[in-house]
């Protein structure tokens, strides 16, 4: 009998409900944030290229350029490109990617700044950058290497796309 009121006692705990229960709705939030922009105040130009397949002309971060490309051509100019829309004290990963067209293959090297902080990124390495305290713009100035993927044509203007990503952490 025992067993009895026992298994009859187990069913009714595992079917009633507790009385000293409690619960409380809470809430989770989040605050919004618009995603940087974009502006590229200068279009990054090597000048001239020897025309042959493997012909590489580099620039550095003042805009001078060496190897295989005319130094003394008036269209060499260092990319330039303003974030804007930005957090205070934010960090992030700026990462700049190059890419290869039918006949060019273009691998960035870029300097970052807010005035405060500044630093310098390799084609598609994350590199880590705080804004500062006010979220001043990040100016990124673009210079790399660009090398000839397939033989070019004479006075014919030639472009390679490259990615200017920001993500946050």
């Amino acid at each position: 009998m025992n067993k009895k009121i026992f298994a009859a006692t187990a069913l009714l705990a595992m079917t009633s409900t507790s009385l000293l229960a409690s619960s409380e709705t809470l809430q989770a939030s989040v605050n919004g944030w618009s995603e940087p922009t974009f502006v590229e105040d200068n279009a990054v130009h090597f000048g001239k290229i020897r025309l042959a397949t493997g012909s590489t002309c580099t620039m550095d971060n003042a805009g001078a350029v060496t190897g295989d490309c005319d130094a003394s051509d008036a269209n060499i100019q260092l990319g330039g490109v303003t974030v804007s829309g930005l957090a205070p004290n934010s960090a992030m990963n700026i990462t700049v990617s190059g890419s290869t067209s039918a006949n060019l293959t273009f691998a960035p090297v870029t300097t970052a700044t807010d005035g405060t902080t500044s630093v310098t990124t390799a084609n598609t390495v994350a590199s880590p950058f705080t804004t500062d305290a006010s979220a001043t713009d990040i100016v990124i100035g673009v210079y790399g290497a660009m090398t000839v993927a397939a033989d070019l044509t004479a006075g014919d203007l030639y472009a390679v796309d490259y990615t200017v990503d920001v993500s946050f952490q």
